[in-house]
């Protein structure tokens, strides 16, 4: 039996298969041809209102063909693609692919899933997984599911984004937010007094101290190099930082955190002027500077590598294990937010702070983040009342 054309008006046809002598209707989407076939126990005119559905669909610029891609390969290949076109870093990248990992676990009842069969329904159930997690965790999973349905919706894989429903909202840490504390002025003396002293002739003594007195960031401390220091105008230019790569290795990187690589605008990139102690900081560093391959301020020349952070980290710790300086824990971050907070307390204007400690200027993080009122400033402050 031939072909029996039932249907052709130049937007679809049907006719009767010679195999299974059910009807095919067929249609033309994108340029290539498709086929719908009628069910073994499906009516004639259910079927043909099917297929008018989907033509009827493809005219209204409502179609959305079927495929099986799932929301894992979606944010994979997003993420690689990022990568690939010189967006993110290689840290940025790993960095990427860990929270995708997160997401896996959370969300391993749909992730895997094609994406057009996956509910918001789902989505709910998968929050009670993800409130294990701290908040800036949850925050980051989110953030790569909304840009995975969003990329399947504007590509046409889903008809919309479950992700843009109004009761579909982040949910909240189980966990308690990671308050990192300043240091009271009195833990600073403290710390201080320590350093000129007993700690007087350790190798990681000036590295604290620069910190403290600046707020640089731990990797801008210790990437800065001889050139970076202008003793003659008294400024100290912070333009790149001490990271990892993609393999966890310890690299120069040759712009700050906040380097944007799409625009090519650093706006973390800085000259700051000397003060009298950051002067003597950086000139007995440089009395004790051996010649190292990069010229840093601070090197091991021991083991003639780079100085980490962790390093330095685990320093500090012992500091405070021994010397009992704060009931907190003690770390490079740490005392980033105690010179931040020390520039408020004096009245310094924010926009200076911002771009004195590299950050973005209008953000919110100086405030919200860096920020804590000490005892000591509140007890003057209160003062000023009486």
């Amino acid at each position: 039996m031939g072909r029996k054309k039932e249907k052709g008006n130049g937007e679809g046809t049907i006719y009767t298969s010679s195999k299974t002598n059910l009807l095919v209707g067929q249609y033309v989407y994108n340029g290539k041809r498709k086929s719908v076939y009628q069910k073994k126990n499906e009516k004639t005119g259910d079927f043909k209102k099917r297929f008018n559905s989907i033509l009827a669909s493809i005219n209204n610029g409502n179609y959305i063909e079927k495929n099986t891609d799932t929301l894992e390969q979606i944010i994979a290949k997003h993420i690689q693609q990022k990568y690939d076109d010189g967006i993110i870093s290689p840290r940025s990248y790993q960095r990427e692919k860990e929270t995708l990992e997160q997401i896996k676990k959370t969300c391993h009842n749909f992730i895997y899933l094609p994406i057009q069969k996956i509910t918001a329904e789902d989505i709910e159930m998968a929050k009670l997984e993800m409130r294990n997690y701290s908040n800036s965790v949850i925050e980051k999973i989110w953030r790569l599911l909304k840009k995975g349905f969003k990329i399947a919706h504007s590509r046409r894989k889903i008809l919309f984004n479950i992700m843009d429903d109004d009761t579909l909202v982040v949910p909240i840490s189980k966990k308690p937010n990671k308050v990192i504390n300043a240091l009271t002025v009195k833990e600073e003396n403290l710390l201080r007094k320590i350093l000129n002293n007993q700690e007087k002739e350790h190798k990681y003594r000036d590295i604290v101290l620069l910190q403290l007195e600046t707020g640089m960031r731990i990797g801008e401390v210790l990437s800065r190099t001889t050139k970076d220091v202008n003793l003659k105008k008294n400024t100290l230019r912070i333009w790149n930082t001490l990271t990892q790569d993609e393999n966890y290795n310890i690299i120069l990187k040759e712009h700050t955190k906040i380097y944007d690589r799409k625009t090519g605008l650093d706006k973390g990139e800085r000259t700051i002027p000397l003060s009298s102690t950051v002067k003597s900081i950086i000139i007995n560093a440089k009395k004790s500077n051996v010649e190292n391959i990069y010229n840093l301020l601070f090197w091991d020349y021991e083991k003639n590598t780079f100085i980490t952070p962790s390093e330095v980290n685990l320093w500090l710790r012992r500091l405070n294990e021994k010397y009992n300086i704060s009931s907190n824990p003690l770390t490079t971050h740490v005392l980033r937010h105690t010179r931040i907070t020390r520039m408020q307390e004096v009245g310094m204007h924010l926009s200076v702070i911002q771009y004195c400690v590299g950050h973005t200027k209008g953000s919110k993080i100086t405030d919200e983040v860096y920020t804590s009122i000490s005892e000591e400033f509140t007890k003057k402050e209160w003062e000023k009342i009486k």
